[in-house]
């Protein structure tokens, strides 16, 4: 509770100084009231603080007064007696005139941050497409919730199709007819898909924007796949024989040892068939979590696309090919070391998508600077295929040997179809998956065989 002093402060406002000067703080506040101005009062606080106040009734409602309090400043940073006695006169004919200076309080804080909005309001305006790029890339590069490749890729395709020519655009003076002045051109050479990645990340970068108040909204919301590249088409491709198409695998194991493809990414590509795991599961993999002696593989939670850790059973055919890569890479603690990167001990998929691609080039191309001369190594009969192709080619694969869709779901780690299916049912059919994997390690190795009895 505060201490009122029962000394006034002396009518000499020099006096006054000298008497202040020589307070010492106690363990409360201490009030001292002026003789001069009704209602000033000095208050002295436990840190030694000296601070001039003024006390004032205001009439609210209907006839109700209320006493307030306001503060006219610190004697310790410069507001004299004299000075004080002043401003407080000057403050009591103001209040008898109406105004209220905690209600000017009020009124100066609302201006201020009225101003302080308007400022940030004119220095997000000039945020360029670039201020928010640089923003944008720093959260893909987030080694726990960022893109596996630090955001490389997407931050390329933004670069190369948009920022290089708009970036330096305020980023709310962006329209729509800029963006699709950056995709036509993409779509007049026919790269319908890329058009479709340039819309995917553009909106991506603005959905930040808007959640980091640098814009109110994204002039992108409205539009969709359908409005620039046209929706996904569906890719079929497989490489095994199907009812209506002919088997390219043994074809593909013709062509692989003289491919030119390292060793350790050839076994990649049979490990991916057999398995029919995806290229980060298998790149991130640790040699730790595979068990030779019980033929089963663990992918954890932290490497599995959707999350949901799997156990996979190595049948015969798998098992050699992790007997092989392991002979290459075990001394590491990967099955597929970087020895590139310093920042990632694993290699990227994209190492062997890139590979498989660059060898499936016409005959005829000259080759290409900095490039593999075996251009053309990997064509197969029924034209262009990529590295995912294997996992549906291994789906398909178990599909014609009888495999019922939802066991071949289970081996891929898809989630089941319905949220009533996903809530209430969390077992495992491994009986089932270790015999499909089986059937399709043993057709694997089949055809594996045919090729080799006929070299």
């Amino acid at each position: 509770m505060a201490v009122k002093n029962r000394e006034l402060l002396p009518r000499s406002a020099d006096s006054a100084d000298k008497l202040i000067r020589k307070l010492t703080p106690g363990q409360k506040d201490t009030y001292i009231q002026d003789s001069t101005v009704t209602g000033l009062v000095l208050r002295v606080t436990p840190s030694g603080k000296k601070i001039w106040h003024l006390r004032y009734t205001v009439q609210v409602g209907s006839g109700q007064w209320i006493g307030r309090k306001h503060s006219l400043g610190a004697f310790c940073d410069g507001l004299r007696t004299r000075s004080a006695r002043e401003l407080a006169e000057e403050w009591r004919v103001r209040i008898r005139q109406g105004e209220d200076p905690q209600e000017e309080k009020k009124k100066l804080a609302e201006m201020r941050k009225a101003e302080h909005l308007r400022e940030i309001a004119e220095r997000q305006a000039l945020r360029t497409l670039n201020d928010v790029a640089a923003v944008y890339a720093t959260k893909l590069a987030n080694k726990t919730s960022g893109h596996d490749d630090g955001g490389i890729h997407a931050m390329t395709i933004l670069q190369n199709h948009l920022l290089g020519r708009f970036g330096s655009i305020p980023i709310k003076e962006f329209t729509r007819q800029h963006f699709f002045a950056a995709v036509d051109p993409v779509l007049a050479a026919g790269h319908n898909s890329m058009a479709n990645s340039v819309l995917l990340y553009t909106k991506a970068m603005f959905r930040l924007a808007v959640k980091r108040e640098f814009i109110e909204y994204s002039v992108l919301d409205c539009v969709e796949k359908a409005d620039v590249g046209g929706k996904d088409k569906i890719r079929t491709r497989v490489l095994c024989a199907t009812r209506t198409k002919e088997d390219e695998l043994e074809e593909l194991y013709k062509l692989l040892p003289e491919s030119g493809l390292s060793r350790n990414l050839q076994c990649s590509v049979h490990i991916l068939l057999g398995t029919m795991c995806r290229g980060i599961e298998l790149f991130k993999g640790r040699w730790d979590h595979l068990n030779f002696d019980n033929s089963t593989w663990l992918i954890p939670d932290e490497n599995s696309k959707n999350g949901d850790p799997i156990i996979i059973h190595l049948s015969d055919y798998s098992k050699k090919w992790f007997a092989e890569l392991h002979k290459l890479t075990g001394h590491t603690g990967w099955m597929m070391p970087s020895v590139k990167s310093k920042d990632r001990p694993y290699m990227l998929p994209k190492v062997l998508s890139k590979a498989v691609c660059e060898r499936q080039r016409d005959p005829d191309a000259p080759p290409k600077k900095g490039r593999t001369k075996n251009h053309s190594t990997l064509i197969l009969p029924d034209g262009h295929w990529t590295v995912h192709d294997l996992r549906r080619t291994g789906a398909t694969q178990m599909q014609m040997l009888n495999v019922t869709p939802d066991i071949i779901d289970a081996c891929q780690n898809h989630r089941p179809l319905g949220s009533v299916r996903r809530r209430y049912q969390h077992g495992e059919s491994m009986d089932q998956m270790r015999n499909a994997w089986d059937l399709l390690g043993r057709s694997l190795a089949a055809k594996a065989d045919a090729h080799n009895q006929t070299v």
